[in-house]
């Protein structure tokens, strides 16, 4: 007599770890410059010089790759598939812009009102939005960007992902 315990059937799903490590290298790599860049838009540490922002930007960066992320992460389950967004294809592109679009805004708009940075003089607003136009830029543009290297770069070993 064997015990056997019915097991759910797979649906084939699996985690795309190999692609979800390069959207997450990708992100880093390149929100990371634009930290750097933007520390004279920010009061806070506007004027720090590179090794003492090094660690800042660094915290920053790592926080917009799980951004990046979690768009993937949403897109995915919207979609019912995790093979969401390693298609380079238009709607994903423009999906994680969007998406990245609400992210910046709801970041700036949370760390605006409750004092954890401001903006420097030197940081062009956006009129109605009351956010800085670097900011808003940065995840709308590189979000889509991450995805894009990611999918190229993971595609080089897709078998076993």
């Amino acid at each position: 007599m064997t015990n056997s315990i019915p097991q759910r059937p797979r649906t084939g799903a699996r985690v795309p770890v190999r692609f979800l490590l390069a959207l997450f290298t990708s992100a880093f790599l390149f929100n990371w410059p634009w930290e750097l860049a933007v520390i004279p838009a920010y009061e806070e540490v506007s004027g720090w010089d590179w090794l003492r922002a090094f660690p800042h930007c660094t915290a920053a960066t790592v926080g917009d790759a799980f951004v990046t992320l979690g768009v993937y992460a949403i897109g995915a389950f919207a979609s019912g598939s995790t093979e969401w967004g390693r298609a380079p294809r238009w709607n994903v592109y423009l999906t994680a812009a969007l998406l990245g679009a609400v992210a910046a805004l709801s970041l700036e708009w949370r760390a605006l009102a409750t004092g954890r940075w401001s903006y420097s003089e030197l940081m062009p607003v956006v009129p109605g939005l009351s956010v800085g136009l670097l900011p808003f830029l940065q995840l709308p543009l590189l979000v889509p960007l991450a995805f894009w290297s990611a999918a190229h770069w993971g595609a080089k070993g897709r078998e076993g992902t």
